[in-house]
């Protein structure tokens, strides 16, 4: 027969899970919103609640409309809660780190993963040498949330409702191409032919727009050479057969080195912000704050909110 031991708490049978949901309906005040951030259903938050309202006795929300008002008792049992996962957290990082190599794996958009972030990670490393960054590159059409990932950089603001998000950087679009082609195109007067353009599939209307910004019009779209991936359009410019606009901010090495050229300096578009996010439950928590910090102070613009 087994004995309970004397050492087991009153509320050990309280299911944890029913105590992190309830953490997140206290923190966002919307059950719908909670059931976002477990991915459950609302009535899955609800049954949840009743689980810790049941063992203890008390209502611990008040509803105000459409808008869940936790009560006194709720406030002090979430900050509870909070304080006991920061303390799980820290020991499972700190383990982490005496076992070895701590492993992070980061989506980002193809062309930002190759041009942009690959090239700067030895310094990261070198900061953190018992951090190992593992870039997994997408492509527009994936659906990036269903690859495991501690980190996600994207285009643009489509993260999880209940991550730490932070933006990075925002897009300046222009014009690039090599010098010879770069010089040919300004002789013309930016009298466009057929073939002096590449374009991205992925990024659909993007060169239209930087031309009706830059006073040429739109037509001359019609006629790029399409390429199915931003880095492959990108290769063929490098190699010669063709302008086209890409970010600024992602391709800063081959512009210093002179593999590129900005063919129309001073003539671009606003694109989107980049942002970074990430879990703020992880128990990698405390290495996910050091890449995303050590990542904001590369950015090649101030952060755009």
């Amino acid at each position: 027969m087994n004995v309970p031991s004397a050492h087991i708490s009153p509320w050990s049978r309280i299911p944890v899970k029913a105590l992190l949901v309830f953490e997140s309906v206290v923190r966002h005040k919307s059950v719908t919103k909670a059931g976002d951030e477990f991915c459950i259903t609302h009535s899955a938050v609800s049954k949840n609640i009743s689980i810790l309202e049941n063992y203890l006795g008390h209502t611990l929300f008040n509803r105000a409309g459409r808008t869940l008002m936790p009560t006194a008792e709720a406030e002090v049992l979430a900050r509870a809660v909070r304080e006991a996962e920061s303390v799980i957290d820290g020991a499972l990082a700190g383990i982490a780190e005496r076992c070895g190599t701590v492993e992070l794996d980061i989506v980002a958009p193809a062309t930002f993963a190759m041009r942009w972030l690959i090239p700067r990670l030895p310094d990261f490393t070198g900061r953190h040498p018992h951090v190992h960054p593992q870039i997994r590159p997408t492509h527009t059409p994936d659906n990036w949330q269903t690859i495991p990932f501690d980190i996600a950089v994207r285009r643009g603001a489509d993260m999880p409702a209940h991550f730490l998000s932070r933006p990075l950087f925002t897009e300046t679009i222009g014009l690039v191409a090599t010098r010879s082609v770069a010089e040919r195109l300004r002789r013309a007067q930016g009298a466009l032919r057929p073939g002096d353009l590449v374009a991205a599939d992925t990024r659909p209307g993007e060169l239209a727009a930087w031309l009706d910004v830059a006073g040429f019009g739109t037509r001359a779209a019609e006629s790029a050479v399409h390429y199915p991936h931003n880095y492959i359009a990108l290769e063929a410019a490098l190699a010669g057969r063709g302008a086209m606009v890409v970010p600024l901010e992602i391709v800063p090495q081959l512009l210093e080195d002179g593999h590129l050229i900005e063919v129309f300096p001073g003539r671009t578009l606003t694109g989107k912000t980049y942002h970074v996010g990430h879990d703020p439950r992880s128990p990698k928590r405390p290495y996910l704050d050091a890449f995303v910090s050590w990542l904001q102070m590369q950015t090649p613009m101030p952060a755009a909110a």
